[in-house]
């Protein structure tokens, strides 16, 4: 058990660190900002004049921008 933590452990030192300091910008991107910065609101359900655009945070919530 403890050879496959230490598989493990050197597998993500190998691949997830050195992508993380290669490409810093994956992941950071705030959506809810993008939302409001494009003047929509990041509700569960559109309504009918609005367009959903993207998800916000959770899934379950959605970027609505009025038509």
């Amino acid at each position: 058990m403890k050879t496959h933590l230490f598989f493990f452990i050197l597998l993500f030192w190998v691949t997830i660190l050195p992508a993380r300091k290669r490409y810093p910008h994956y992941g950071s991107l705030d959506l809810r900002r993008e939302c409001r910065r494009g003047n929509g609101r990041c509700k569960p359900e559109c309504h009918n004049t609005e367009v959903r655009i993207a998800y916000c945070i959770r899934p379950g919530t959605h970027c609505c921008l009025q038509k």
